[in-house]
């Protein structure tokens, strides 16, 4: 873990150097709540409640309590072993004008530091169920660096994270198919304010881009002779995001550290 943000620079790398189509997709509003609570000495259940809004209506298909283009709730455990490494598990249920989404998600996280700044590390693994698909995995490493700063009697945090996602079809081996080394990538720009003990909201920014293949058809001129081959393109779906987290804590100071704050 240590190592983790060496990992997502090298796993990066290919898609800086290699030519790639790119396409920009509305912007995106995703307000977010989360209620935790302190079980024992180590543990931590927690409850979120995310919306996803986009600006463009076309996409907001979901009709509860308003048009949304995706509405997900979220169930999760987290045991803090040591200062510095925590371990949980995740169930998110999402609900879209299509698919229906179930995700199974364990993870570890450690959190260190670099000279002044915190530095939490993750990974993930998930299971995702989808409607009208197969199930398949997924892999997410995360690396964010951050100071806590103190504000009056308060805490004003600002931080930076980058996220990869790797998926992997399940009893697939992708033989037969163009497969990107990289599925999605997610730079947030984060600023949490500390109203107390309990209580923070963050407002951030998320840049997230989509890493897929496209089919390029054949090109015929006013005859009807073919000018250009078809072809299968890289493609990049850049998708800025404003969101608002608003996160309390019933019985338990969050620190850092926690897949919470």
């Amino acid at each position: 873990m240590k190592n983790l943000y060496l990992i997502l620079l090298l796993a990066a790398m290919p898609l800086l150097g290699t030519a790639q189509s790119k396409i920009t997709a509305p912007t995106a509003i995703w307000p977010e709540l989360q209620l935790s609570y302190g079980l024992g000495e180590n543990g931590l259940l927690f409850l979120e409640n995310q919306y996803r809004i986009n600006t463009d209506k076309r996409y907001n298909g979901v009709k509860m309590l308003g048009n949304f283009e995706r509405v997900q709730l979220a169930l999760g455990y987290e045991h803090t072993f040591t200062d510095h490494w925590r371990a949980g598990a995740i169930y998110r249920y999402a609900v879209e004008d299509m698919p229906k989404s179930n995700f199974l998600t364990g993870f570890v996280r450690h959190s260190g530091t670099v000279k002044s700044l915190f530095f939490n590390k993750q990974a993930m693994v998930e299971y995702v169920n989808q409607e009208q698909r197969d199930p398949f995995g997924r892999f997410r490493l995360m690396a964010e660096l951050g100071k806590r700063l103190p504000l009056g009697e308060r805490f004003l945090t600002p931080s930076a994270s980058f996220e990869l996602f790797v998926n992997k079809e399940l009893g697939d081996d992708n033989a037969d198919r163009d497969v990107r080394t990289i599925d999605r990538t997610r730079l947030r720009l984060n600023l949490t304010y500390e109203l107390n003990d309990k209580l923070r909201i963050t407002p951030y920014f998320l840049r997230q881009t989509d890493y897929y293949f496209v089919e390029v058809g054949p090109k015929y001129d006013e005859n009807d002779v073919l000018i250009q081959e078809g072809y299968t393109d890289k493609r990049n779906r850049i998708s800025p995001i404003f969101g608002l987290e608003v996160k309390y804590a019933f019985n338990r100071a969050i620190s850092t550290g926690s897949y919470t704050y």
